[in-house]
């Protein structure tokens, strides 16, 4: 039975995450689905004398890394409290710390093995970097 459960969930993860079409990465978040965040790119506001404001563009939040994981394939392999195929979410936010997100932000779109085991997490190569940090950055977050 064990041997029959390993190899459904084996299949499941390579279906779950096996490799997709390569095209242009685009943010998720500049989709119009307002479920995933959609309004979050809005044109800079005009300052007082009518000049566009000129601040740098804010780093996604937590909240909007959560619509992107929920819309994405990663529940296939990682729940939050409970190992799946891959590590919980909740080892991942005891493990790394916020100066660790570009590292695991690269990590999610390139994918790897060896750290948490020797399964492969497989690469998500048309996420964006802005998305994957978001991801990241919300993951961290789970307690």
């Amino acid at each position: 039975m064990k041997k029959i459960t390993s190899a459904v969930l084996l299949l499941a993860f390579c279906y779950a995450c096996g490799s997709a079409p390569t095209e242009e990465k685009k943010p998720i978040s500049s989709s119009v689905n307002p479920q995933i965040g959609g309004d979050a790119q809005k044109p800079a506001a005009a300052t007082d004398n009518g000049a566009a404001a000129t601040t740098a563009a804010a780093a996604p939040a937590a909240k909007d890394g959560k619509a992107l994981l929920e819309g994405s394939d990663c529940r296939a392999c990682h729940h939050d409290k409970d190992k799946l195929v891959g590590p919980a979410y909740a080892e991942v936010a005891k493990k790394y710390k916020e100066k660790d997100i570009p590292a695991l932000a690269k990590k999610v779109m390139e994918g790897g093995s060896g750290v948490w085991g020797q399964i492969p997490m497989s690469p998500h190569p048309t996420l964006s970097e802005p998305d994957a940090e978001a991801m990241v950055k919300y993951i961290l977050t789970i307690k």
